[in-house]
């Protein structure tokens, strides 16, 4: 219990207001709803609205068309066409789908509509880097479908022996010849990296308003030509040891320190059951000696756009992550560059094997990076997470999982990638057990006009297992339509930064209140009650610009029918699923 000041003043009073305006009865009251039901206050962040108003209030939608200034560099992404227009055949291919299941771009029938069930990762049925509400889709489905996705890891080329070599779909992800890579449109403006994302998958009938759920029916790991499953961990400059130093002066501030994983398999279910470290390198100081390749082209048009969303890549100077790569004699090298799609492995002078059976890490496999296209009109880097979803890094996003993701375009446009074999809260070195991952989805449509009461008030992506309601808040749930700027600011701190754990609490603070009130016929009192004493707070990651914080609510404190079985609530759900064990 805290302590108390004699003039019954919490303390936070005197000491937070340092950083964040504190809620004072006169702006408790300042309060109001505007005409289209938004909430406002004259703090920002703080707000408290009556309970009668709270538990009615659909979130606005926000406004979809305004155009977003500053969204992009408009020098290098560009858009070719200003049309909004379906302009793609997907329509008729939803009215020929009914009552089947799903078609993939894998195949076509003789009217050119996908067919299929199993979404393949590779060259054209993903996007590197970035999102964008105008990119054909990759498989369509309907509502109720069950699909097969293939996720490959975009850090396959770090480990490339165990991890890339020899798969047909990663090996054609990494192509690079003389003339180029086979995907050389990588970020939101062509010329950086980020997460190779399978997808986009278009839901028929999914409108702005409503909302989709994905089911994680399985997961398994992707197993190399040998059948093996290998990950990497790598200590990225955004990983929180950089924010802070490393303890033992020896080790070089540029030091990126990398761990090669193999998943070890339970012997009596086949199932991946553990994660050993093979080997560690230092990745900076090999990729100092990056090989050199065939250029990338000074402009390119954006794969698998509609006719509506063409767009294409502009780099006259060869500037690649802030970097000058020229191209000399019809090569680059691309020393320090933040650019992706290099394959290396790394030579044994600068192996340490030390590592391996010093310990073990739990299996978790869980997907990191998951959601729907943001209506912007514009390419959105991959790295933040945002309204729609994006790249939450949630550890629980795995095997029993449903995702809840709000619609901002016709279709959804779901996609997802980042995969994780293993990952902790907080994602502090900047990464999890980078891997590929195959799994199994139930994708299914919720109408805006009947929306179950649990998903009335959504406005961001929330997870629910067998135990739990999961609510995740951001430093700015809305990044690219909050702040100026937004795919540079969300990186900063300060003011309109997105590395504000201050903010993101407010965030999810806000969301879980309205949420109980919402959903548990409680007063506003009641609901501050439960979350300070039955609703956990968590830090989902610090590495990701946007940083987040989720809560985690469990049903048990309002199932009055599991009392009398479950006389007190026990967490006994695995880290990363929604199972006591693996089938």
């Amino acid at each position: 219990m805290p302590n108390m000041r004699s003039d019954r003043t919490p303390l936070f009073v005197a000491v937070f207001c340092l950083t964040v305006v504190c809620a004072t009865k006169t702006e408790r009251d300042s309060c109001a709803f505007t005409a289209d039901g938004e909430a406002t206050s004259s703090l920002g962040v703080w707000q408290t609205c009556s309970e009668t108003t709270a538990k009615t209030v659909r979130p606005p939608i926000p406004n979809l068309t305004t155009p977003i200034p500053d969204l992009y560099n408009a020098t290098r992404f560009i858009r070719t066409s200003i049309s909004r227009e379906e302009a793609s055949p997907i329509p008729s291919c939803c009215n020929a789908l009914h009552g089947a299941t799903s078609r993939s771009l894998q195949q076509s029938d003789s009217a050119g509509c996908p067919i299929g069930s199993l979404l393949e990762g590779n060259s054209q049925t993903g996007h590197w880097g970035y999102w964008y509400d105008l990119l054909e889709p990759a498989m369509v489905v309907v509502n109720d479908s069950v699909i097969d996705v293939e996720m490959p890891t975009f850090e396959s080329g770090s480990a490339w022996s165990e991890m890339g070599a020899g798969d047909p779909g990663l090996e054609d992800i990494y192509y690079w010849d003389q003339s180029g890579p086979r995907i050389p449109f990588k970020g939101p403006t062509g010329d950086t990296g980020g997460h190779y994302m399978t997808g986009p998958i278009y839901v028929c009938g999914a409108e702005p308003g409503d909302v989709i759920e994905v089911q994680i029916l399985d997961l398994v790991p992707r197993p190399n030509p040998q059948g093996e499953s290998f990950g990497i961990t790598t200590a990225y400059a955004i990983g929180w040891w950089n924010r802070v130093g490393y303890s033992t002066p020896d080790f070089l501030p540029t030091r990126n320190a990398a761990v090669v994983y193999k998943a070890i398999n339970d012997p009596e279910t086949g199932r991946a059951a553990y994660w050993e470290p093979q080997y560690m390198y230092d990745s900076s100081s090999y990729l100092i000696n990056k090989t050199t390749t065939g250029c990338v082209p000074k402009s390119e048009a954006m794969p698998r756009t509609t006719a509506a969303g063409a767009a294409m890549y502009n780099n006259p100077d060869y500037t690649f992550g802030g970097v000058h790569v020229p191209c000399i004699n019809n090569t680059q090298n691309w020393t320090g560059s933040g650019y992706g799609g290099f394959v290396y492995d790394a030579p044994e002078e600068i192996r340490d094997y030390s590592v391996k059976g010093k310990y073990r890490i739990p299996m978790n496999m869980h997907i990191g990076n998951m959601g729907l296209a943001p209506a912007v009109g514009a390419a959105v880097t991959t790295a933040p997470p945002f309204r729609t979803g994006g790249n939450l890094d949630n550890k629980r996003i795995g095997i029993g999982a449903t995702m809840y993701y709000p619609v901002e375009v016709v279709g959804g446009l779901l996609s997802m990638g980042d995969c994780h074999g293993s990952q902790s809260d907080g994602e502090t070195a900047a990464t999890g057990i980078e891997t590929s991952l195959n799994g199994q989805f139930r994708i299914v449509l919720h109408k805006a006009d009947a929306l179950p009461k649990k998903l009335q008030l959504i406005d961001y992506p929330m997870l629910e297992n067998a135990n739990e309601i999961i609510l995740h808040g951001f430093a700015y749930k809305d990044f690219l339509r909050e702040i100026p700027n937004p795919q540079v600011n969300v990186h900063k701190y300060g003011p309109e930064g997105g590395v504000d754990l201050i903010r993101a609490m407010s965030t999810i603070y806000n969301e879980t209140r309205a949420f109980l009130i919402h959903n548990y016929d409680i007063t506003e009192d009641v609901a501050i009650n439960i979350m300070s004493l039955g609703v956990d707070f968590q830090i989902t990651q610090v590495v990701d610009a946007n940083v987040g914080i989720h809560s985690v609510i469990p049903k048990w404190i309002f199932n009055s029918s599991a009392w009398e079985k479950q006389p007190y609530y026990q967490d006994v759900v695995k880290a990363g699923t929604s199972r006591t064990s693996y089938p």
